[in-house]
């Protein structure tokens, strides 16, 4: 009888007990992708009873090229995604700093901020639907004791995306926030120590020693807001569903809409892919141009 390595004995009962979970993620994520990919080259309307997937590859590709209506949900989604992560990062490196520049009410702060984070975004959309209502809401209330005029916050295309931002914002900030501040804490504090005996001011530390020491930090906190913020949805369908006249209508949105509402699943499913192509390509080309920074530093 011949001898067998002793690793591979242990293998196979590991390949065993791992084999359930590799089944349940190949079932809930390989096989929807594949049958998406599958469906975005055929025509599929499900509202009709009788029909079934014609093939069309690349119409529905194609389409979506000449397609107004999703060619502007994409602009809209550019600047709801870069919009709101710059000022995320800008803010929540400004929370960070003050929040580490103390220490002493140091936890009553992190809980403070890690309310709005722990709020479901349906709930945070319900709750400024309220804050922003013409009639009753508390903002234009605020408004009206500073002698301004109301607003129509959520019903005007032209404040409509900026509502949303702010939200989104308010929301996801604290996350940002922790983050740096986390990575503040674990910068050596004999640096800016030594720099400022060097004479050099708060801003030149930030600029100089601070920031070069948060650059993967604040990489991975982009990274993280980007790729989240690309498939808001909740938010966004609770506060204006993608109105007024798809001021607010970003892709999850319009792909929900198409797949689950007209029922067009061969056009959603393209939809998806396109989407899906777009947030690899943009985070492929962030990261290559931070760590090209990382190389030239």
């Amino acid at each position: 009888m011949k001898n067998r390595h002793p690793l591979l004995g242990e293998r196979r009962p590991a390949a065993l007990f791992l084999l359930p979970a590799v089944v349940i993620i190949a079932l809930t994520t390989l096989y929807p992708l594949a049958y998406s990919l599958f469906l975005s080259g055929h025509s599929w309307n499900m509202s009709i009873p009788t029909s079934h997937p014609v093939p069309n590859f690349p119409t529905n590709y194609t389409a979506l090229l000449s397609d107004p209506q999703f060619l502007s949900s994409v602009r809209t989604t550019l600047v709801f995604v870069g919009v709101s992560v710059v000022v995320e990062l800008i803010v929540g490196m400004a929370l960070a700093l003050l929040i580490t520049s103390s220490l002493r009410y140091l936890g009553l702060v992190r809980t403070v901020l890690l309310i709005p984070v722990m709020i479901a975004p349906v709930v945070v959309g319900i709750l400024w639907r309220t804050l922003y209502h013409t009639d009753y809401g508390p903002i234009n209330d605020a408004l009206g004791m500073l002698g301004l005029p109301a607003r129509e916050w959520l019903g005007d295309p032209k404040n409509a995306l900026l509502s949303v931002i702010i939200v989104e914002v308010w929301q996801q900030t604290p996350v940002v926030t922790l983050i740096l501040a986390a990575g503040l804490a674990s910068i050596p504090v004999e640096l800016g120590e030594a720099a400022r005996v060097d004479g050099a001011g708060g801003l030149k530390v930030f600029r100089h020693i601070t920031l070069p020491l948060l650059r993967r930090v604040i990489l991975v906190v982009l990274l993280l807001r980007i790729m989240d913020l690309f498939k808001t949805f909740d938010v966004v369908y609770t506060l204006t569903q993608g109105g007024p006249g798809g001021a607010t209508d970003v892709i999850s949105n319009l792909i929900y809409r198409t797949g689950l509402r007209a029922f067009q699943l061969g056009t959603s499913s393209a939809m998806s892919w396109v989407f899906l192509v777009i947030v690899v390509l943009v985070s492929l080309a962030f990261v290559r141009q931070v760590m090209r920074r990382d190389q030239q530093a």
